[in-house]
């Protein structure tokens, strides 16, 4: 059975789309010449969100009712728990909460988690994907009719893509395997579709962009072997890649306008992996796994 993210591939995968994040934001910071890295962030967070839904469909595939009835001391907690203690770092190092707009993403993943477990306990099986749907859609819309920044929800509807795909992608792995050419036609189909949505310039079109775009993605990294490459560095990054997410704003406002540009990446980076290490070793030691 093929899986396009199988947990050997997952760490350099995470790893991958936060480095795109976090190099991309480095232009909001005094380094222009990054900013067209900037354009990846999305199309990564939207990857981000894809690769959520897919991994609690599965989860939920393997274990069933046993998966929900751990879930919010086993997924709940590792989304709330680093990112208050990050909050708390940046409240003692900067004096104020505030100046976190990446925090949306806490906020976003959240709500689709308990979305995600709210379905899958109270509705049939087969409802539960299309309240899913319904709830995410609801979520993007609030936010964009109320004004909230389009990162709230251009890429929403990933989520919910993703636990799709992980539903269908015996059919999908299936299909792609008869022929070379089905996989290169799917492939080239979805990319295709991508660029069309996007090209149009519409806000609308641009979110169902986004349901494509990682789905072309699935497919790609199911025949890279990233896992085969053993890069472990980049492995060990990944398993702190949410941690790495959160802190890299703050280190780049502690740092940002006291260095040259080179030294300020370098450093950012390397003090922000440090601070990634020490947040996730100390969620470990509070939640004594």
């Amino acid at each position: 059975m093929t899986l396009a993210f199988a947990n050997s591939k997952m760490p350099p995968v995470r790893a991958l789309l936060v480095l795109c994040i976090v190099l991309g934001h480095f232009s909001y910071y005094g380094v222009p010449a990054l900013a067209p890295v900037r354009s990846l962030a999305v199309p990564a967070v939207a990857m981000f969100l894809f690769i959520s839904g897919y991994g609690l469909t599965r989860s939920w595939q393997l274990k069933g009712a046993a998966y929900l009835r751990g879930f919010f001391s086993g997924r709940i907690l590792r989304i709330a728990l680093p990112a208050a203690l990050v909050a708390l770092l940046h409240r003692l190092l900067t004096g104020s909460f505030g100046n976190l707009p990446h925090y949306w993403f806490v906020w976003t993943i959240l709500y689709d988690y308990l979305l995600f477990w709210a379905c899958r306990k109270f509705l049939p099986e087969k409802a539960a994907a299309c309240a899913i749907l319904a709830g995410v859609v609801l979520f993007a819309c609030g936010t964009a009719l109320t004004g909230f920044d389009r990162c709230w929800w251009i890429g929403a509807l990933a989520f919910p893509a993703g636990a799709a795909f992980a539903e269908h992608e015996d059919a999908v792995f299936g299909f792609c395997g008869r022929k070379e050419a089905n996989y290169w036609l799917t492939l080239l189909a979805l990319i295709a579709a991508s660029a069309a949505l996007f090209l149009t310039g519409s806000l609308a079109c641009r979110t169902l962009c986004y349901v494509f775009l990682p789905l072309a993605g699935a497919l790609l990294v199911a025949r890279i072997p990233v896992d085969g490459l053993r890069l472990q560095v980049l492995a060990w990054l990944g398993s702190i890649s949410y941690e790495l997410y959160l802190v890299h704003i703050s280190v780049m406002l502690l740092l940002q306008g006291s260095f040259s540009a080179p030294a300020f990446i370098a450093l950012t980076l390397a003090v922000s992996i440090a601070a990634a290490f020490a947040i996730r070793l100390l969620c470990q030691l509070i939640t004594h796994k």
